[in-house]
């Protein structure tokens, strides 16, 4: 430090310090907005930038160590907690989205959601996926033609059944089993040129024994967490952790994915479960948010590079993901909502129907996809399995439904007569 540098003393009662210091707190905060703010005298700006830095690592909440040995940590800015807070509110199981949800989303809809997060997922691992015939492999379970659709298809499978895990602790055993399913039934020559076209292909020993090491922290991290830390985040950082070092090459970001899925469906966020986030990640990596997000990507990489340690911004920018795919969730709950109360009106002129069969038509109207079983419909209105049965088969009687085979099962699905109701809405 030269003679005109100014000592700590000097720095901490500095005005313009103070206020940086300040608005560190209160919100995450750029390399380039940082750089608009005036600084200190006689300082560098990233001399300043490590001082705030250096005092956040004090006062954050801290996480577990890089590749490096740096421990990672973040500030519970007031921003970023009002924001959590928000997303919590949301997401738990007595949340109005949630009980929505429960009303007006029928296996179908979670279907979609499924898909939508799996495809996003393949497309964060920088897989293009063409989704026209993808979405009836998916729906009617037969096996897609192009491998990657196959790991897609696989991972929705995967997410539908990860309820049954809720009371298992992550270990890398439920990993390898997640990835085991992933790569099922694709040819080991397509495995390998899914592998040769991955980013960052190709790993050394040494680094090898890096990534290992991380993902023993990653899920030690997912099993336990201090107690300052915000679960949203930390569901979250699972996710980003696995891909970033990519343990599981090619399948690393649908295991990040599922590993995210069942650690919010463990801390009581259901809702946040059925998120598509790796479809609002994929947007923000296309540049394709705007002003939705704190900052695009080159910005974000600029802040990274003077901050590795710091996630305040990472998180920030997660959060905010996280939130566009909550309002992706609600929007189309309202939407399914509106359509609901205007096909049930309709449907309840007709003296045909009673009530659970006006909502089942409803359903079949918004959603013709959509798939009907006997026992889900039982379970969901608390009528003997008879009754279901009789509602279905009713419906299919009378052309509007008709019974098709999936696997050992039968379910029902719209048929042609559904178009007269459609046309009368």
């Amino acid at each position: 430090m030269d003679e005109h540098a100014p000592t700590l003393t000097e720095i901490i009662h500095d005005r313009s310090f103070r206020a940086l210091l300040r608005l560190s707190q209160r919100e995450a905060m750029t390399w380039d907005t940082f750089l608009q703010h005036p600084l200190p005298p006689n300082m560098s700006p990233l001399s300043v930038w490590e001082m705030l830095g250096s005092i956040g690592t004090c006062l954050g909440v801290h996480l577990f160590p890089d590749e490096e040995g740096n421990l990672l940590w973040y500030r519970r800015t007031h921003e970023l907690s009002d924001l959590i807070d928000s997303i919590e509110r949301r997401s738990t199981q007595d949340s109005p989205l949630y009980e929505a949800l429960l009303d007006h989303a029928d296996r179908s809809f979670a279907l979609g959601m499924r898909l939508a997060e799996s495809v996003a997922a393949a497309k964060l691992a920088g897989f293009a996926v063409q989704c026209d015939h993808l979405e009836m492999h998916v729906r009617l379970n037969t096996v897609p033609e192009l491998p990657i659709e196959r790991l897609i298809a696989n991972a929705v499978a995967i997410d539908s059944e990860l309820s049954s895990l809720i009371d298992q602790p992550f270990s890398a055993e439920m990993l390898d089993g997640f990835h085991a399913r992933l790569i099922e039934g694709i040819a080991q020559g397509d495995l390998d040129a899914l592998q040769a076209n991955a980013p960052n292909a190709a790993i050394d020993e040494e680094a090898w024994g890096v990534v290992l090491r991380q993902l023993s922290l990653i899920l030690e991290y997912a099993n336990g967490g201090d107690g300052e830390d915000l679960a949203v985040l930390r569901g979250n950082l699972i996710a980003d952790s696995i891909r970033y070092h990519q343990p599981y090459g090619f399948a690393s970001s649908h295991i990040a994915s599922l590993a995210s899925k069942l650690f919010y469906l463990k801390h009581g966020l259901p809702v946040l479960a059925y998120a598509p986030i790796s479809g609002a990640k994929y947007l923000w990596t296309e540049n394709e948010l705007g002003d939705k997000t704190l900052c695009g990507p080159d910005e974000y990489e600029s802040t990274r590079r003077r901050s590795c340690c710091d996630l305040t911004v990472h998180h920030t920018l997660s959060g905010q993901c996280i939130k566009i795919a909550l309002d992706e969730i609600e929007e189309q709950i309202t939407g399914i909502a509106g359509k609901d109360r205007a096909a049930k009106a309709m449907l309840s002129l007709d003296q045909r129907f009673n009530h659970r069969q006006r909502s089942i038509l409803a359903r079949a109207l918004r959603t013709p996809l959509a798939e009907f079983h006997i026992r889900y419909h039982q379970e969901k209105n608390r009528i003997s399995y008879a009754t279901a049965r009789r509602d279905l088969v009713e419906l299919a009687d009378a052309g509007y439904l008709r019974s098709e085979h999936r696997g050992k099962a039968f379910v029902f699905v719209a048929d042609a007569r559904i178009d007269e109701l459609s046309r009368n809405l």
